[in-house]
Order: C-alpha cells, then structure tokens, then sequence
C-alpha cells in the first residue's frame, strides 16, 4: 500500500504539471488540474465516512472499492458537462433574448472546458467516461429544437438551472469525500466556479419566469 500511494502521488504531480500549461487559457474561477491514475484499487480500503448511528461501521461499496465516489464523480460531472454544451450551443444559436444566448455561450465554453479536464482525469484513473450525448440530453435537445422565442428562453434557463444544480452537488460531494487527494482538490478548486455559475443561471431563470408572469 505505501508503494503503491507513492505511485499515485507521483502521477499527480505528472498530470498537474501537464495541466498547468493549459490554465493561462482557464476562465476565471476554473482550473486546469487534472488527477492522478488510481487504475489499481484495494479491496480492504479506508471509509470515506459510516452510516450514521454506526460510526464503526465500514459502507460496504467502500469495502469492494475505496474510489468509488471518485469514479462516480467523473462519470456523473461528465454527463453533466456534456448536458450543458449540447444545451448551451442550442441556446446560442436558438436564444430568442441576448442573456440567452450569451448565457448558452458562457455556459458551452465552460463545460468544454471542463469535459476536456475531466475527460483525461478519467483516462489517467482507466475509468470508462463518454463524451457523447446520454439519451436524456437527447430528450433535452428534441424538446428544445421544438420551441421557440421565450417559451425556449424559459425551457432551456430551467433545464440548464436543474443541470448547474447537479454539477455543484457532484464538485461539492467530490470536494468534501474524494479519496484522491489531486481530483478531491480539483472539484474543491472548480467549485466556486460551478456555484458562481448556479447563480447566474437562477437570475436569468427568474427573470425569464417574471417576464411570463407580466404577460
């Protein structure tokens, strides 16, 4: 075991100094760290936390494998990243008002970015991620390709909102549990950018929804 957290401590450093050379092109708030491989895992690994009541108690997912809220968080953000850039590049090009469209921008730009950063978190950890559309974005993107003018605005403000929401509760969960010390630092580092991101999208979502209710 302390050969092997050698070993992960050593590719950490690898991968963040690959990033680093990406970050002068990082919009404020977000980082270009990627972490370490983690492709090995220990079937006897520590809690990440017990059931409550039980504080001896070892979760029995944490028994099979100690990462698994990590892998889980690169899958799940990913989706989410994803969700966002089919829905964002929709809203760009769809967007009925300017903060729409600009909003659909901000947010395609962002969550490439942070597709690509946990794209190669995932290669280096072997853990199996697409970068294609999962069926519910699919869904997503046929509704909104029949809308139009502020029922899209409103449509989409309100699918991008439940989505950022999503995102800040996987870098928050990542942030706070994360058994790998570079992606644990990684989600804590985005997060602020993910939740700065939650608040611009619940403006625009309440003003589109006042701007209804005044019809």
């Amino acid at each position: 075991m302390f050969r092997r957290a050698h070993i992960i401590s050593g590719l950490a450093a690898l991968v963040l100094a690959g990033a680093a050379a990406a970050q002068s092109q990082t919009p404020p708030g977000a980082t270009g760290q990627s972490p370490p491989d983690m492709s090995t895992r220990s079937p006897t690994g520590s809690p990440m936390g017990n059931p409550a009541g039980n504080p001896g108690a070892v979760p029995s997912d944490m028994q099979m494998d100690p990462y698994a809220v990590d892998k889980d968080f690169l899958k799940d953000a990913m989706e989410s990243s994803t969700t966002q850039v089919q829905l964002g590049n929709l809203a760009w090009d769809k967007g009925s008002s300017d903060a729409v469209k600009e909003l659909g921008k901000q947010m395609a730009e962002a969550h490439t970015q942070t597709g690509e950063q946990l794209k190669k978190a995932a290669d280096q950890l072997k853990v199996p991620v697409s970068a294609e559309p999962s069926r519910k974005t699919r869904k997503a993107e046929d509704k909104l390709a029949k809308l139009s003018g502020t029922d899209f605005d409103r449509t989409y403000t309100k699918m991008s909102l439940d989505e950022q929401k999503q995102a800040v509760k996987q870098f928050q969960r990542e942030a706070s549990n994360g058994r790998i010390p570079a992606l644990k630092e990684f989600a804590a580092r985005k997060l602020p950018a993910e939740q700065e991101r939650q608040k611009k999208v619940e403006e625009l979502a309440g003003g589109t929804q006042s701007a209804d209710r005044r019809k």
